[in-house]
């Protein structure tokens, strides 16, 4: 991911992404965000053709720009904090990456002979959406969601950050801009960190420029001196699958999305939510599911497996359609429409 941050330049050339990542500090560091969910095609899409009426509702993109984050918008990665992977580990990560759900930033604490004072960064997101085919960077962020400020959300791919989720909770951020040598390219890995995980350094700093991400209320609306909004309470795996209740979208795709296939599970039942609403009699009673090896049958007719990677991932595939790994998400964060009734 494409991170920016004043306090690199004074480190010296290191490496072409870091002169790209102070390169980008001053015009992305001013810049105020909100988002548009995006999503991508999946082999689980191709399951179900979406209706008209869905694709014309979900291809509308408002023309002015949003004065707050649309509520079904997000990045395709977990809200929480990641701390930098240079160092190995986030206790001894020098920057951190957050997100909230409607803001993105960075933080970086006071270390002598590299940050001579605290930084901290935080931007609003004005839209996500994926790369544009065809245009001069669509090469270098094929594969991300790309999301814009409101200093650039009427703007094309340039300068614009790239995030995309990797694996064990890692995610990876990208910035391309032209220069008189070329494109330069910012990219830079980052992994989930619980607050706790991080230096004394770090933790003072966050408690000190954004306290509501200390204790995991960094949430839509906790600015200003609002009351921090509790997290809501993330469920238990439930059997047989033993893996989280609720919905799962592609681990690409944001949990808003409204292009690709949805899974859901609830211990007592499982099926497809495609671009329709929810509907109770497309999902199958799991009782009827069998083991094979590590994986369960969850369609004899079909032939289609459940892989459990984890207790919030998820692998489902079949003969014709292939497989997809499939990620858990927040019932509040999932279209209204795809909601379990």
């Amino acid at each position: 991911m494409a991170d920016a941050m004043a306090p690199a330049a004074k480190e010296g050339v290191r490496n072409m992404s870091t002169i790209c990542s102070a390169a980008r500090g001053g015009a992305l560091g001013l810049a105020i965000f909100a988002l548009t969910a995006c999503g991508s095609e999946s082999t689980a899409a191709s399951k179900a053709a979406p209706d008209s009426a869905m694709i014309a509702s979900a291809s509308a993109q408002p023309k002015a720009t949003p004065q707050a984050a649309p509520a079904t918008a997000a990045l395709p990665i977990e809200r929480g904090i990641y701390g930098d992977v240079e160092r190995g580990s986030c206790a001894r990560a020098r920057r951190a990456f957050f997100y909230d759900g409607t803001n993105y930033g960075y933080v970086s604490p006071a270390e002598p002979g590299w940050n001579d004072a605290a930084y901290f960064e935080i931007n609003r997101i004005a839209r996500v959406g994926p790369p544009t085919r065809g245009s001069d960077y669509y090469d270098y962020y094929r594969g991300y969601t790309l999301v814009w400020t409101a200093e650039h959300a009427g703007g094309d791919d340039e300068d614009v950050l790239g995030i995309k989720a990797e694996a064990t909770g890692r995610l990876r951020s990208i910035a391309v801009s032209s220069g008189p040598k070329g494109d330069m390219v910012s990219d830079e890995a980052y992994q989930k960190c619980g607050f706790a995980q991080l230096s004394p350094q770090m933790q003072a700093t966050i408690r000190a420029k954004r306290p509501q991400l200390a204790d995991g209320s960094g949430a839509v609306g906790n600015t200003g001196g609002q009351t921090p909004v509790a997290p809501a309470p993330v469920p238990a795996p439930l059997a047989p699958f033993n893996i989280r209740p609720g919905h799962y979208v592609p681990v690409r795709a944001a949990c808003g999305t409204a292009t690709e296939m949805i899974f859901y599970y609830d211990g007592r039942r499982a099926g497809w939510i495609d671009l329709s609403p929810f509907a109770a009699n497309r999902m199958e009673p799991v009782a009827s599911a069998r083991r094979r090896g590590t994986a369960w049958v969850i369609d004899p007719m079909t032939g289609e497996t459940l892989q459990v990677q984890s207790a919030d991932k998820i692998t489902v595939g079949d003969p014709n359609t292939g497989a997809e790994t499939m990620r858990w998400c927040p019932a509040a964060e999932v279209r209204a429409s795809a909601r379990a009734r």
